[in-house]
């Protein structure tokens, strides 16, 4: 069951990213560049790149009480938490301009153990919340956990959103 609704999950993912505007960010200058979208993780840059959110994540409907940041930069995002954890690596992100906030998308994979996490979330102003889903396959099981998260702009530079 937990794989069929993984696959359905995979193909969800796929589909909002193909049909939804998604766009994995080509550069101004190269082709199928969307209007909105500017950068490209190839090229290093992302129109959130600089941003840093400090702030907290915990299960879904549950209090956030494991403090966290958030940062975006050379195309990439990160949680710092989850990169302690088991040094899950910032990855390109994705993104889709709707009205005066940013929706992004991002997908990473623990180094060492069969476990990703996708990370869904909304950038507005100075806030960033979303849902992140964390996925990790055991020998006879699969353990699917959704986590929310929340921050304030700590920095906007991207000179220091790599001090961490």
């Amino acid at each position: 069951m937990m794989r069929k609704t993984h696959l359905i999950g995979s193909v969800i993912i796929l589909v909002t990213i193909a049909a939804g505007g998604w766009s994995p960010q080509i550069n101004a200058a190269g082709s199928g560049a969307a209007e909105n979208d500017t950068t490209s993780p190839e090229s290093g840059t992302g129109p959130l790149d600089g941003m840093k959110f400090i702030g907290a994540l915990g299960p879904d409907g549950k209090p956030k009480d494991v403090e966290d940041s958030f940062v975006f930069e050379n195309g990439t995002f990160v949680s710092k938490e989850c990169e302690l954890r088991c040094e899950y690596p910032a990855r390109p992100y994705f993104v889709r301009q709707n009205g005066t906030k940013t929706d992004f998308i991002s997908e990473t994979k623990c180094p060492y153990k069969d476990a990703k996490i996708i990370w869904r979330g909304t950038v507005e102003g100075d806030t960033i919340k979303g849902k992140s889903t964390w996925v990790v396959k055991r020998w006879y099981w699969t353990v699917e956990n959704t986590f929310e998260f929340e921050g304030k702009l700590a920095e906007s530079s991207p000179s220091t959103a790599s001090s961490d």
